[in-house]
């Protein structure tokens, strides 16, 4: 194999990781984003009201142990 050929596999396999390095760039910001909105709508549904107030089933005592608890599946 020449230098040539040598070189031309070796910056073709550099272009093919900094491709797959951008694309999971992309994919990470794609990530944080989708993250982002699943924990604004759960933010949502953690909201609830009562008597004109808006009230947070997080911070709602209860003394009984919930799916919307805090707690639920700590033992």
């Amino acid at each position: 194999m020449s230098d040539v050929e040598f070189n031309k596999r070796h910056y073709a396999v550099v272009q093919r990781e900094l491709a797959e390095a951008e694309q999971n760039k992309y994919q990470l910001q794609l990530d944080r984003w989708w993250q982002v909105q699943r924990d604004f709508e759960e933010e949502l549904d953690d909201q609830y009201y009562v008597g004109g107030y808006l009230e947070r089933w997080s911070t709602t005592p209860s003394f009984t142990k919930g799916k919307r608890d805090r707690d639920w599946r700590i033992k």
